[in-house]
């Protein structure tokens, strides 16, 4: 078998995929977009937990109380291809924010006054492009078993 690129896509073509997959999301409320990302973010970690357990023979039931992070560990600690451990770094850097802090500081700054909100906006779009960038990529090594 030949060996797959390790950059599958340039990154013209990472942009348009991405602004594609969050175009879709126009219309929807910020709350919306916000759950979309939560949502999203939560499916690529059952993701992950089922490749650790594919590949790594970690039984499912080991890995139930497992977060993000420590997913993300082990994928690092078995050889998983560094630029996705280096991109999953990014995403739940910002994951953590979104489900720790995000909606605590938007509370935060509405009741100190009437905020235009552009910097939670901008929050969740780096973290949504991030997010999709990786599942992007999630999906490539997917289909070309390109994980190491």
């Amino acid at each position: 078998m030949p060996h797959q690129p390790l950059n599958p896509y340039t990154q013209k073509d990472i942009q348009e995929k991405v602004v594609a997959k969050l175009d879709e999301q126009k219309g929807l409320s910020f709350l919306e977009q916000y759950a979309m990302y939560m949502g999203k973010a939560q499916m690529l970690e059952f993701g992950l937990k089922g490749l650790v357990h594919r590949k790594f023979n970690v039984p499912i039931s080991d890995m139930e109380r497992w977060t993000l992070g420590m997913t993300k560990n082990e994928l690092a600690k078995q050889g998983i291809r560094q630029d996705f451990v280096a991109c999953l770094e990014r995403v739940l850097k910002h994951r953590n924010d979104m489900a720790h802090e995000f909606l605590l500081n938007c509370a935060v700054m509405n009741s100190l006054g009437n905020f235009s909100g552009k910097g939670e906006a901008g929050d969740l779009f780096r973290a949504s492009y991030e997010l999709e960038q990786i599942i992007l990529l999630h999906d490539w090594c997917e289909e070309h078993d390109a994980w190491t």
